[in-house]
């Protein structure tokens, strides 16, 4: 079964390593930095001073009306009064108020102030821009905040202590006698409430008692004309109704049956001539009879019969109907045999009967329903009787309460104690400021530094993070495919040999040479065991020996291949028992001897290629015994014209055949191609990368066209490693050294 495999913790970031990389960006850290802390001194120390003044009052609570009111007209809270008090001081009303208490308006030195700031406003009198100044600046400058409880403060800023004194307690004041007003307004709001809603209530309670008679009225009326039909004949109604139904449906059937034989003897409208006002009448009765005969069946005891009445007189009407329907017949149609006259008749009584027997559903259905829906809506009834007895009560007890709080007697209490409305009181007046409240000027500087640090920081990171240079071994192996010879730190005698480079050359009252690299160079020292240890890579690189002829060059200037050629000349030569020759072949910019801390000289490599002749008298030979020195010299001819692949390979033949090991200083390779040629005759190329400053394009070219020349790179050699690489790859504690012996003797 696979196992999953655990997710790495990431490791924790090194600080030293972020330490190192903000003191190689240190000029870009310090410029932001720099700039926010000077921008803020000179903002803290530009600013005016502002002072604050400011009044504590104490808000006492009004007096509760009492009863029910006092859920009604409840006092505002103290975070409902805060803001209320806000909103007061932006009003230009209240502000004009305070100006006008303060005295500020009059003030000479306020006035000159207020009209060099103010808007010159057309058709506006000097008086009214300064107050309009005065109302606009007060706008912004009086704070209204809530303490514990009822206590609130008010703080005024201005420039002038003496004057946000002023303002502080003008602005005091003037909500106490605000408070004051407020205060008998509030006497005369509550009476005036009072009266109102009681005028109010009044009418309501007056209202809902009418509503409520009335609902007793219809009540009582509708319990007295109430159906015929109750619980005890409910089922007897019912079956006398569907009775009905049977006896509507066969005489419907006997119309219809009568209305068939009309054939040829009747026509459509002759029945209808029969009618007259007698026979309207008489139906008119006979439906009233039905009714009757349908009342007395639903009261009567099912035991006896009390409809015998009502049918006697449908039998009288029926045939009072039928003899007049036989006279209109005879006048109207006397044309007609007496078998259409007959048939006509018939038909006439039956559309009267089926009249009638239609009443007489209809009143039963009624009944029945008049009864059902009064059951329904007898529940209903209750509640609408029960919710209108409420509103009575409730109507009834507010127009009391407002009656009881318009008396005289609570009147005159609440003049007397005047606590309807709330009234402020000052508990602490206002004060004389002594020292400004803004700028605070070292938290200004404080800010100004930490934001100034942030910037720096952070744009260092920014730059670190989008930076494309090369900064580590594994880098420079993934990205070239090619082994670390060495990571060489930052160390003094590096730069020193730096600062030497810009010295001026020997004469009388010239100051002494820096002895360069050959004397700086301890084989102790940090820097001279990380070249021996390239050294000892270098004898034994892929399985071979130490090549006898080396090439050290770089992509770009400014690398370090120069001071590295040196270290590895001076190492070679104390490392080998034989003679080592130290060349500079940079015809076009030499600097190999200013490392070494010798003085230059025009004559070297340019006249022997110059003149195909290798003049060992031109060879220099140094403090070390097995370490002689051949400078670029100077020519008249181009350098181009001088390095060729046959010159090249002539000299590198000569040097070899006298010195063991050759070693070559030359130009960048993505400069000038003389490296290119040079790196066909040699047997290894050291390929030289500045950590932190070599761009990984630059360096992955420079190593692409040096091994399309030849493919004889034997490694990599890193300079200034120390500036971007981790702990383990700085030497400022070597071990061993001076430090460290110390500590141990102690």
């Amino acid at each position: 079964m696979a196992v999953r495999a655990e997710a790495l913790p990431s490791p924790p970031p090194d600080l030293r390593e972020t330490w190192r990389v903000l003191m190689r960006r240190k000029v870009l850290m310090l410029v932001p930095w720099s700039a926010a802390v000077l921008g803020g001194a000179t903002l803290a120390f530009l600013l005016k001073p502002i002072y604050f003044s400011g009044v504590t009052l104490l808000l006492e609570r009004p007096q509760a009306l009492s009863g029910a009111l006092g859920g009604m007209v409840s006092a505002i809270g103290p975070e409902q009064q805060a803001e209320v008090m806000r909103e007061q001081v932006q009003s230009s009303l209240f502000l004009r108020s305070v100006i006008t208490a303060s005295g500020v308006k009059s003030d000479p030195a306020t006035r000159a102030w207020a009209l060099r700031h103010a808007d010159k406003v057309p058709g506006l009198s000097p008086d009214e821009r300064v107050e309009a100044f005065l109302v606009d600046y007060l706008r912004d400058n009086i704070n209204v905040r809530r303490g514990r409880g009822n206590v609130f403060q008010i703080i005024v800023g201005d420039y002038t202590a003496e004057r946000a004194r002023r303002l502080a307690e003008a602005v005091a004041n003037e909500f106490v006698i605000a408070s004051k007003a407020a205060q008998l307004e509030a006497v005369r709001a509550t009476q005036e409430f009072s009266i109102e809603q009681q005028q109010v209530y009044k009418r309501k309670l007056d209202e809902s008692e009418q509503r409520l008679e009335a609902f007793r009225r219809e009540t009582i009326s509708s319990s007295m004309t109430g159906s015929s039909v109750n619980e005890g004949n409910m089922a007897r109604a019912r079956t006398l109704l569907d009775q009905t139904g049977l006896d509507l449906d066969e005489q419907r059937q006997r119309v219809a049956q009568l209305h068939d034989q009309f054939g040829g003897k009747v026509r459509e409208n002759d029945p209808a001539l029969l009618t007259s006002p007698q026979t309207n009448e008489l139906t008119g009765q006979l439906v009233g009879l039905e009714r009757q005969l349908a009342t007395a069946m639903l009261l009567a005891d099912p035991n006896s019969d009390n409809g015998a009445g009502a049918r006697q007189g449908i039998a009288r009407k029926v045939a009072e109907l039928e003899r007049q329907f036989t006279a209109n017949a005879a006048m109207a149609l006397p044309g007609a045999s007496s078998e259409a006259r007959d048939l006509m008749v018939r038909y006439r009584l039956a559309q009267a009967d089926l009249q009638a027997k239609e009443a007489r559903r209809n009143y039963l259905s009624g009944q029945v329903s008049a009864y059902q829906s009064r059951a329904v809506m007898s529940p209903d009834r209750d509640l609408d009787l029960q919710r209108l007895n409420q509103e009575v009560e409730s109507n009834r007890s507010f127009y009391n309460s407002f009656l009881e709080q318009s008396s005289a007697a609570q009147i005159a209490e609440a003049f007397e104690n005047a606590k309807v409305s709330g009234r402020f009181v000052v508990l602490e007046p206002a004060n004389l400021p002594r020292s400004p409240g803004k700028p605070n000027r070292p938290m200004l500087v404080l800010l100004s530094l930490v934001m100034g640090g942030v910037i720096g920081v952070g744009l260092v990171l920014v730059v670190e993070q989008h930076d494309q240079s090369v900064k580590n071994a594994d880098e420079v192996e993934n990205l070239l495919g090619l082994p670390v010879l060495g990571a060489v730190p930052r160390v003094e005698e590096l730069r020193r040999a730096r600062r030497s480079r810009g010295a001026p050359g020997g004469g009388a009252g010239a100051p002494p040479r820096d002895p360069g690299m050959l004397q700086r160079l301890k084989v102790e020292s940090p820097l001279g065991l990380e070249f021996r240890r390239v050294y000892l890579k270098l004898a034994r690189t892929r399985g071979r020996s130490l090549p006898g002829t080396l090439l050290v060059t770089s992509s770009t200037r400014g690398e370090g291949k120069t001071t590295t050629s040196a270290c590895l000349g001076i190492t070679f030569a104390r490392e080998l028992k034989g003679k080592v020759l130290l060349v500079d072949f940079d015809l076009r910019s030499p600097a190999l001897h200013r490392s070494l801390g010798l003085p230059g000289s025009s004559w070297g490599t340019a006249h022997i290629l110059r003149q195909q002749k290798f003049d060992e008298r031109l060879v220099r030979a140094t403090v070390l015994p097995n370490l002689d020195f051949l400078g670029a010299g100077k020519s008249e001819r181009p350098a181009s014209e001088l390095i060729d692949t046959e010159a090249v390979e002539w000299f590198i033949q000569e040097a070899r055949a006298r010195y063991p090991l050759v070693l070559i200083d030359s130009a960048p390779n993505l400069a000038v191609p003389d490296p290119l040629i040079l790196g066909r005759a040699v047997e290894g190329v050291v390929y030289v990368i500045k950590a932190g400053t070599t761009m990984r394009k630059a360096a992955e070219f420079g190593v692409k066209v040096q091994r399309e020349a030849r493919d004889n790179i034997l490694g990599v050699l890193m300079n200034d490693a120390g500036e971007v690489l981790p702990r383990y790859y700085g030497y400022h504690d070597a071990y061993g050294d001076a430090s460290e012996a110390a500590a141990g003797e102690a």
